[in-house]
């Protein structure tokens, strides 16, 4: 850097400290490219960081506007200018940086803080949940301890940001917000700790049972570190074991290891395993076709079922003028008492009509388990789809007039145990 850069430099610098907005425009009048020069070194202390650390809020806000990547600069401590600001308990300055620009929640500094990381850390609960309804997404950062910002508060003994947290991860209404809830919950630091480890190594038996009360459906209480352990084996002090005794943690010998994906992919594959794959590797269909494919599917599957309800003809019904019938009059009545409630069809037109209809019933359900995207969502499909089979399955038993070949019966539940099999087994995709 040549002599006239350096006095650009300081003199960047000079408007900085001093928070001097007219400088800094005589400065760049001066030396046009002088804030592109200082952009080029890859760690430099830049004027906002310097503005961050002192407060200045208009100078800051100045360069901000006029060079925006400054905020994402490291200095040659690993820090940038919001983490500065907060270091410096300039929240005011905080507060403009994010509602510049939002993604300043997740810029990562030295050991892979991230502003929220920070803010667990010190227990600013009040920025801490600024940060999480203003950028959802920083609850999933990382630090290079592979530390959440869980992880974070509760070993800075931070109960109140512990809670917020884990108050946010309750409250969160975005999709697929049950399934990060539990994952942020049981996730693991390097040493393969989870959040519950982190608090039984603690010596505060009310952060472990406030930890169980606030998240007691949701942690997993059996779940190891590297070191093969539960949290009830690494419990510091009796009382904390007792806590977690209690709440249901076993030691590591009473707890089995649960199957892997490691496991899953050394089994045999079956028939349905690769029906399944061959489905979701499927890469020609769209979403539109795909939701298109199980409109139709469920307008035919619902058609059928109705059918089963008022089939052609109608059902064999009492007359008013049968009320006084002597059922053991003769065995014309008796037979006609039989076929209350069954289809008026003859037996063989029956068959042919059930055989089409529970075909068409089969297919169609058939197409609307292949077509389920394989989501997580999906499993709550699964059981509805259950008894509505099986309640298609019992509308056709109960109508089917007396004296129908008990292998058509025989077929129908054949078939019903196939498309279960094939419930439970996309039940299994779904999960792994």
């Amino acid at each position: 850097m040549n002599s006239n850069a350096i006095y650009g430099f300081n003199r960047m610098n000079a408007a900085a400290h001093a928070g001097d907005v007219n400088l800094l425009y005589t400065v760049i009048q001066d030396d046009p490219y002088v804030l592109e020069r200082i952009d080029l070194i890859p760690f430099v202390e830049t004027p906002l960081h310097i503005a961050a650390s002192m407060g200045h809020l208009p100078f800051a806000t100045e360069i901000m506007t006029l060079k925006p990547s400054f905020a994402l600069k490291l200095n040659p401590q690993g820090f940038s200018p919001i983490h500065l600001a907060m270091q410096n308990d300039q929240k005011q300055m905080v507060y403009r940086f994010v509602k510049i620009n939002k993604d300043l929640v997740r810029v990562r500094g030295r050991d892979g803080l991230t502003p929220l990381h920070f803010a667990s850390q010190i227990g600013e609960v009040d920025l801490l949940a600024h940060f999480l309804l203003l950028c959802p997404e920083s609850i999933e950062d990382w630090t290079v301890r592979c530390e959440t910002p869980l992880h974070i508060a509760i070993k800075n003994e931070q109960f109140e940001a512990f809670q917020v947290l884990v108050g946010w991860l309750e409250k969160n209404e975005r999709s697929g917000a049950e399934e990060l809830e539990s994952r942020i919950l049981n996730e693991k630091d390097e040493a393969g700790n989870s959040i519950l480890h982190v608090a039984a190594l603690s010596s505060e038996p009310l952060v472990v049972q406030e930890l169980l009360s606030l998240v007691k459906t949701k942690i997993n209480l059996r779940k190891k570190n590297l070191e093969n352990k539960t949290a009830l084996d690494i419990a510091s002090i009796p009382e904390i074991k007792s806590i977690l005794f209690s709440a249901g943690s076993k030691p590591s010998l009473e707890v089995t290891d649960a199957p892997t994906r490691a496991h899953w992919l050394r089994s045999k594959t079956t028939i349905l395993d690769k029906f399944y794959t061959q489905n979701l590797r499927r890469t020609d269909i769209t979403g539109e076709e795909r939701n298109t494919w199980l409109v139709v599917a469920t307008l035919i599957a619902t058609t059928m079922f109705e059918s089963t309800l008022s089939p052609p003809g109608g059902f064999y019904q009492i007359s008013s003028d049968d009320n006084n019938l002597n059922i053991t009059s003769s065995n014309s009545t008796i037979s006609t008492l039989k076929n209350v409630g069954k289809s008026v069809l003859s037996i063989n037109d029956f068959t042919s009509f059930s055989v089409l209809n529970m075909a068409s019933f089969f297919v169609s359900f058939l197409t609307i388990l292949i077509m389920i995207p394989s989501r997580r969502q999906g499993l709550f499909l699964f059981p509805g789809m259950f008894f509505f089979l099986m309640s298609y399955i019992i509308s056709m038993s109960v109508i089917s007039p007396a004296g129908v070949d008990p292998k058509h019966t025989q077929i129908t539940f054949f078939l019903a145990s196939l498309m279960f099999g094939l419930v439970i087994t996309g039940t299994g995709c779904q999960l792994i």
